[in-house]
């Protein structure tokens, strides 16, 4: 069953023993902040208002979050300087003496903008425009006040704001009718003063605070036109003597835009004039729009889609990876408010890590937990068709070292999203080339083995054409495998001899249907000898296919067999009814109705219609995840039905489970080592020290997911019916 289900599903398991505790998602850096995760690369900032503030919770998350603060408007010329001789300072020191109090540090935002801007120092007291000089000294008087007052906690300062074109804007002709376009936007400054307003305004600051870093700070740059023209202006202003120190590029974006080819040439080319550069407003937006403009869908009154939340989650650690990569010239990430529901945006376009209740999506994971080890590494181009691929189809594919490739033709696609990848992130994003047609690789390697997978496509699930299909999640998926190095163990080989997998249709009086069940003779069964019986069940969102099919239970019991290294035996598997379990009902699950159907009704039909050994000592039974539960449920309230049990990755027992230590011959328990081990280990030596025959196996390297179960069904298989 895939992780992620199993992992919703366990918690809201109400179960008296604890031992499922071990299965439950935690969140191991739940103390490590953003600050701390990236303290070694660059500051990571955030854009407070004055609720933030005021609530305990909010100022909390903050402290713990980030070290780095701008104010979003409180700090803007007309919030501060409404009128000549006018200063409203109450709500910008508020801001102020809270990151002076916590010590953290303060990026102004910003002294000089077209919009919500001082506009009186436009006009004199009758209305009309004053000369460019009486605007200076205005202008100056604002910047050396509100720079002086905060150069304490203040290391930054976005000095210009958004003074150049936008792409997307009609060509907007010079202030005296020239004939080329103007790169400037047709701000009141501009009009008034050209571009000399830019450099006058860092002069001044320059002048109020010698060693704060000043920037430039505008939107869409990653735009190839407006890119070139904030560096042409920029190039040009520190040519002349302008004390620019950096770029802000504010990160305006959505879930489909920007790339990461198109964002580092942004910062690549940015990089040839300044040493400095803050990536000053970054928030990611539902839809296509991007940029500053005050023109923007706020988003429908509905919950994030949970695909969107995965594109969202994948661009956000697309970007902080090429950040990193820049952390020469980077400094500064600063997110545009705290949580969605203080978003600019609207908190329907859900653009922020945290939620409008502050709590983290998986998006915070991802730019949290990344993995540096793979941020510059390039999977090995040595992929090879996936082992279940169907006849004469090419994709998937998988190299040596586990990354998975993905191919899709889908032309009219808005966003393709495979359900299998790293980190969080809820899948691997595809991406789009001319012709149609989506690729794409996991970021790292997976673990090796068996993994159930799908596509969305558009918000719409649906299988990938080009590989085999199999019941997990409720449902027909995708699978894939990655290539184990202990692989031969379930491998289809050809000189051993296999025995027989049957299907069976049983009558089940107390369901009042007939059902289904996989059995598996052995080599040797030839209709005379007879035979032990397991009794494997698979897990929640499986069937009786699992385990013959991804589970490859008759292939590694063959050989197995033909190494010497299990006695042969019959092994039986059906549909355990946990699909009829739906979520937030664990709480009443008891496995009764499956327990007449496998030992009322299975069991005795077996024993009817196989040549088994017909008594407890020669029957077991196991399970994986919710199997197990099912096992270790009905192995204590029908002690005269079975003499091994075996769990995997599905709980364990205690010594005051069993009642009579004499009522199970052998006890087996596993998981994989990024489960918890320790759990496994902990129970065995309880069993063991009260005279329990009790043994347990992690597999290395594996979680919760099908290489770890046909890796325990071989370590349990030998000690079964000694």
């Amino acid at each position: 069953m895939r992780k992620t289900r199993l992992f919703a599903l366990t918690a809201l398991i109400a179960m008296s023993t604890a031992s499922w505790a071990q299965f439950r998602q935690v969140d191991p850096r739940e103390n490590v902040g953003l600050k701390d995760a990236y303290k070694d690369y660059f500051t990571i900032g955030v854009a407070l208002n004055q609720r933030n503030i005021s609530d305990d919770a909010q100022k909390a998350l903050t402290i713990k979050q980030f070290n780095s603060v701008t104010a979003e408007n409180d700090w803007k010329p007309g919030e501060i300087h409404p009128k000549e001789g006018v200063w409203n300072f109450e709500r910008a020191d508020k801001i102020a003496n809270f990151c002076r109090q916590n010590g953290i540090k303060m990026r102004g935002h910003c002294l000089c903008w077209h919009s919500q801007f001082a506009d009186w120092m436009f006009t004199d007291k009758n209305g009309k425009e004053v000369s460019k000089e009486v605007f200076y000294e205005r202008l100056r008087e604002h910047i050396h006040t509100v720079v002086n007052r905060y150069k304490d906690v203040v290391y930054a300062w976005d000095v210009v704001n958004e003074a150049m074109a936008d792409d997307n804007n009609a060509p907007r002709w010079g202030r005296r009718g020239g004939q080329e376009p103007s790169p400037y936007r047709q701000s009141r400054h501009f009009q008034l003063c050209g571009d000399e307003f830019i450099a006058k305004a860092f002069q001044f600051a320059r002048e109020a605070d010698p060693n704060v870093l000043l920037f430039y700070n505008d939107y869409s740059c990653v735009d190839e036109g407006k890119r070139e023209r904030i560096y042409n202006m920029v190039k040009k202003m520190k040519d002349a003597g302008v004390p620019i120190d950096g770029i802000g590029m504010q990160g305006h974006y959505n879930i489909y835009f920007p790339d990461e080819a198109q964002l580092e040439k942004a910062i690549v080319r940015f990089k040839e004039i300044v040493k400095h550069i803050h990536i000053t407003e970054l928030d990611l937006r539902m839809n296509n729009e991007s940029g500053g403009q005050l023109m923007f869908s706020r988003g429908e009154a509905k919950p994030q889609p949970a695909y969107m939340a995965t594109l969202q989650t994948d661009q956000y650690a697309r970007l902080f990876k090429v950040f990193r990569k820049h952390a020469d010239v980077i400094d500064n990430v600063t997110f545009w408010n705290l949580g969605d529901k203080d978003s600019w945006l609207g908190v329907n376009n859900h653009p922020l890590p945290f939620d409008e209740n502050y709590r983290p999506k998986a998006c915070f994971r991802a730019i949290r937990d990344f993995d540096a080890s793979l941020d510059n590494r390039q999977p090995k181009e040595d992929f090879v068709p996936n082992f279940w691929n169907q006849p004469g189809q090419e994709w998937p594919k998988v190299n040596s070292e586990g990354y998975a490739r993905f191919r899709i033709v889908a032309p009219d696609a808005k966003s393709v999203i495979v359900s299998l990848g790293l980190g969080g992130r809820g899948g691997t994003v595809l991406k789009k080339d001319k012709d149609g047609v989506w690729t794409g690789t996991t970021d790292g390697p997976m673990d090796p083995g068996f993994h159930y997978y799908h596509l969305t496509i558009d918000g719409a699930t649906v299988n990938d054409p080009g590989t085999g299909n199999f019941f997990g999640s409720c449902r027909w998926e995708s699978g894939i495998e990655i290539p184990a190095p202990d692989q031969d163990f379930y491998a289809n080989r050809m000189d051993v001899k296999h025995g027989k997998m049957v299907q069976v249709l049983f009558p089940s009086k107390s369901t009042n249907m007939v059902k289904v069940a996989n059995v598996y003779l052995p080599p040797t069964y030839d209709g005379k000898k007879r035979f032990p019986v397991l009794y494997l069940q698979h897990g929640w969102g499986e069937n009786e296919t699992s385990w013959p099919v991804q589970g490859c239970a008759g292939l590694i019991m063959d050989n197995l067999i033909a190494e010497g290294k299990t006695n042969p035996f019959i092994i039986v598997m059906t549909y355990g009814m946990t699909n009829d379990i739906k979520f937030g009902g664990m709480g009443g699950f008891t496995a009764k109705e499956f327990e007449t159907v496998l030992c009322d009704e299975l069991v005795p039909y077996i024993d009817a219609n196989f040549k088994t050994i017909a008594k407890k000592d020669s029957r077991a039974m196991a399970g994986l995840s919710m199997g197990g539960m099912e096992t270790k449920t009905i192995t204590l309230r029908r002690p005269e039905m079975f003499a091994y049990y075996g769990l995997l990755s599905g709980g364990t027992y205690m010594p005051e489970d069993i009642k009579d230590p004499k009522q199970v011959k052998v006890i087996f328990e596993s998981c994989g080592s990024k489960e918890n081990p320790d759990g496994i280990k902990a129970s065995v030596d309880a069993l063991k020290a009260a005279g329990f025959d009790a043994h347990g196996f992690v597999s290395e390297g594996t979680a919760h997911e099908f290489l770890t179960w046909r890796r325990s069904l071989r370590e349990m298989a030998p000690l079964l019916f000694k």
